[in-house]
């Protein structure tokens, strides 16, 4: 089978679990013995890189500023490289052409930020079969950030906005499978009446760590707290050292980089119990799981299937999360983590002294994780190639 796939970001540029998602999916064909494309985005000389069985086309998008310096700019900058990213005819063309040159056989997109929505239209008028995971409200939202109980503020419900989703619903259309790893994103969606004549389907994404049968959680003294994810205010990093200044006898380890980290810092300079990190590799993640007690997911906007929660519970690490989006589906209070109310003041707080105060029941829990880790041993990645096979017959 010839497959392509197409998503924004790639090595070297790869930033978050969607582009582990794609390479562990990469991986995996190529395991198989299939002929796979990558066709994805570089704010660098655009060039093709071939190696075993892989063809990766790596695309410059020409808009008034990369996708990659996206951050750095204002709303109406923003605004204008939008409606050029969405109508981005010339990076449809070249897919278009690639598409055609590479017989390929089955269409796999994910995040189209920085390359063209226009893409879709174009594998439909070649009559590829194609298959589409959403990772985020990206279609909705162009950030991909809605702020849990901000969901109707003007920001959401402005004209601009009703305008977007109008627009990417045409540009999108019903790829003849949707895939989420959460059916809270499919049900978001199906709701705002994308998808219309799409198969919809759940399916987990692929724990993406090195599996190491020799793990072994390190016995320490005190009670050690981790954050782990990116250093932004929506992820709800400075409610969660607020909490933490009034907390003495725990420690917490912040580990991630981001464009809040010196603000962060600056803010809480004197909190001698918060120990930064910085960015740590995958292979990192592995010795500092193991002196961990719990893991705070305290995200202040929608998720749809955090990796750091699924990689905190395959190292026996019980997870302190909110309770909003997706989480409740993966999160099971009492068995492998607790929940607090972002909704109600200190009730954090009052979460963290809990499990401290509780840290019999926290090794407990974290016990019967590691018993029932055969659990994660379920091969979503072989879930997926059936789908495939289903859609190519």
């Amino acid at each position: 089978m010839k497959i392509c796939i197409i998503h924004n970001l790639y090595e070297p540029y790869a930033r978050g679990g969607a582009e582990q998602v794609v390479k562990a999916t990469i991986d995996f064909l190529l395991s198989l013995g299939h002929e796979v494309v990558l066709i994805t985005a570089t704010p660098e000389k655009e060039k093709i890189v071939e190696k075993s069985g892989l063809k990766i086309f790596y695309l410059k998008q020409n808009n008034i500023f990369s996708y990659f310096e996206l951050s750095n700019h204002n709303f109406l900058t923003k605004f204008v490289w939008h409606i050029l990213n969405i109508f981005n005819f010339a990076i449809a063309k070249k897919v278009f052409e690639i598409l055609q040159e590479e017989k390929i056989e089955l269409v796999h997109t994910h995040n189209l930020m920085g390359l063209s929505f226009l893409i879709p239209k174009k594998i439909r008028k070649l009559k590829i079969k194609h298959i589409h995971t959403v990772h985020d409200v990206q279609l909705v939202e162009p950030s991909g950030i809605i702020i849990k109980d901000k969901e109707n503020s003007w920001r959401y419900k402005c004209l601009l906005m009703q305008l977007n989703i109008w627009l990417m619903k045409k540009m999108i259309g019903s790829p003849d499978l949707v895939i989420s790893p959460s059916q809270f994103l499919l049900d978001f969606y199906k709701g705002k009446g994308y998808f219309g004549k799409s198969e919809l389907k759940s399916l987990a994404n692929p724990l993406t760590l090195n599996i190491q049968n020799n793990f072994v959680k390190e016995k320490h003294n005190g009670f050690n707290f981790l954050y782990l994810g990116q250093i932004e205010k929506h992820k709800g990093i400075f409610e969660l050292l607020a909490a933490f200044s009034k907390i003495k006898n725990a420690t917490l380890y912040v580990v991630g980089d981001g464009v809040s980290l010196p603000e962060l810092k600056n803010r809480f300079v004197d909190l001698e119990n918060v120990i930064f990190y910085g960015s740590k590799s995958r292979e990192e993640l592995v010795d500092i799981f193991a002196k961990m007690d719990v893991m705070i997911f305290p995200s202040l906007c929608y998720e749809n299937y955090p990796a750091v929660i699924f990689e905190s519970l395959f190292f026996e690490v019980p997870v302190l999360s909110v309770n909003h989006s997706s989480l409740p589906e993966f999160i099971k209070e009492g068995k492998n983590g607790w929940f607090f109310d972002i909704g109600k003041e200190d009730d954090l707080l009052e979460k963290i002294k809990y499990c401290i105060e509780n840290k019999e029941e926290v090794n407990i829990i974290s016990k019967k994780i590691g018993d029932n880790k055969k659990s994660f041993k379920e091969n979503n990645l072989s879930l997926l190639f059936d789908e495939y096979k289903k859609i190519i017959s």
